[in-house]
């Protein structure tokens, strides 16, 4: 299920999220890996402020859920971003899912989500994951800015500069014996390959 996911980078969501109605609590969900959920989060908060144009809280799931629901009926921001579920088990989502009707927004929720949160999302929270619909979008980190044809060239790039093909650098990266320099990183992440860095 997640590996069928649309790909999208932070630009692309605020597009789709200013085609969105601005009163409606529209729930958005972004999957990224571990290492880059703090980042994201970060990014996201500013860049959604300045394009909404209204004002997005910030709210880790850190606490017992029903902690973390008060918290979002309290929050006074229109829109929120809601984060850190890594530790959530089944029994979380669930207790969520079952107090939905206290998390009506004026704007609209962005969940981000590392993909095993995600997968106990989708099978223990079918409510919240209704409001999501096809909302449900992959994050890559670092292909921000490129275009298909501009993240082709620069893969090109990186194959004449190492004389190695995408496969051979797969293969490494899978046997850790990739070097270290950050062009092999920058690589795995244009291939979409980034779980193996």
């Amino acid at each position: 299920m997640i590996n069928l996911l649309k790909s999208l980078s932070i630009d692309q969501l605020l597009q789709r999220i200013g085609s969105q109605p601005t009163s409606g609590n529209t729930w958005s969900a972004l999957i990224t890996s571990n290492l880059y959920i703090q980042q994201l989060v970060d990014d996201l908060q500013e860049t959604l402020s300045i394009f909404t144009e209204c004002e997005v809280g910030c709210l880790s799931a850190q606490d017992a859920t029903n902690v973390f629901v008060e918290k979002i009926i309290q929050a006074n921001e229109d829109y929120l971003i809601l984060w850190n579920f890594e530790q959530w088990n089944k029994n979380n989502w669930y207790e969520l899912d079952c107090m939905r009707s206290l998390l009506m927004r004026k704007r609209g929720v962005v969940l981000v989500l590392s993909p095993d949160s995600a997968k106990i999302m989708f099978s223990y929270a079918p409510n919240i994951v209704s409001w999501l619909g096809s909302r449900v979008y992959s994050f890559l980190k670092d292909t921000e800015l490129l275009s298909v044809e501009e993240i082709q060239e620069r893969l090109a790039a990186l194959r004449e500069w190492s004389g190695l093909t995408d496969y051979q650098i797969i293969e490494m990266a899978e046997t850790r014996t990739l070097p270290p320099e950050p062009e092999y990183a920058e690589w795995l992440v244009l291939l979409e390959r980034g779980d193996l860095i």
